[in-house]
């Protein structure tokens, strides 16, 4: 008999690496290709065409976080044993109330961190699992209350008055199956991996910035090069603003880094 009711909890729970995470949406997904023969002959006219199925296939696991970024977030956001590090293996968990599943040996493919005027500062985690999702222990505490929660802020100096920005990272990651009778990946293979920041001002950061940024926060410490910038500018009733991009692709480079401030 269908459960006529379910458990929903405070907004859900879900956790990295057993941090417990003030999750707002998520995922496990799932994706088989089954592997299928072509007709070698037309059939008769009286018989459907179409493929046959041959063999079970592969599957592929993806899944997806949504979360407010908090004090215990913070600790996951290092290049060393986190999620800034290049071929960092992870379990995840997703606890709804009542159903709670894991994915486990999960390798990141994007990660995106931002925080916008008036807003929270929140977080985008996109990974693949080396295993499909299955019972898990996701820690369902309320912290809410006692864990503070990342609120925008422009920084101590005014004169630069930031807007918004976005922390991108993307890391190229691939599913690699060996000739086994098993149709789940053997292993994630892991390519190359860049930093991106997205950054609106209200002032020009000038030619004394025109090649260089160095943002800190108390994880991180990203140092990158310019790649693009603009003037934007609405009309009477809007403010003129300034868009930045910047990006870094190592974390052991002199002028190109992601170091622990």
């Amino acid at each position: 008999m269908p459960v006529a009711t379910k458990i929903l909890g405070f907004a859900g729970s879900a956790s990295i690496a057993g941090t417990q995470l003030l999750m707002t949406a998520g995922s496990f997904n799932e994706a088989v290709s089954p592997s299928y023969q072509e007709m070698i002959s037309t059939p008769p006219s009286s018989t459907m065409a179409g493929r046959v199925l041959h063999a079970d296939g592969t599957k592929a696991y993806t899944g997806s976080l949504s979360f407010d970024v908090n004090d215990a977030t913070m600790a996951l956001f290092v290049v060393t044993g986190g999620l800034l590090e290049r071929y960092w293996e992870f379990d995840v968990g997703i606890h709804d109330g009542i159903t709670d599943k894991k994915m486990q040996k999960c390798k990141l493919t994007s990660l995106s961190i931002s925080g916008a005027e008036g807003g929270l500062v929140n977080a985008q985690v996109s990974f693949l699992g080396l295993t499909g999702r299955q019972a898990g222990s996701t820690p369902n505490n309320f912290i809410r209350d006692n864990a503070p929660i990342g609120y925008w802020y422009t920084g101590d100096d005014a004169s630069v008055g930031i807007k918004d920005w976005t922390l991108t990272m993307n890391q190229s990651a691939d599913v690699v199956y060996t000739n086994e009778d098993v149709m789940t990946p053997n292993y994630i293979k892991v390519g190359l991996v860049n930093y991106s920041l997205a950054v609106t001002t209200y002032i020009d950061l000038g030619a004394a910035n025109q090649d260089h940024i160095s943002i800190s926060t108390s994880s991180f410490t990203l140092i990158g090069k310019r790649t693009g910038s603009n003037f934007n500018f609405g009309g009477l009733a809007d403010v003129g603003t300034y868009n930045y991009t910047f990006e870094s692709s190592s974390d052991d480079g002199t002028s190109d880094e992601l170091v622990i401030s």
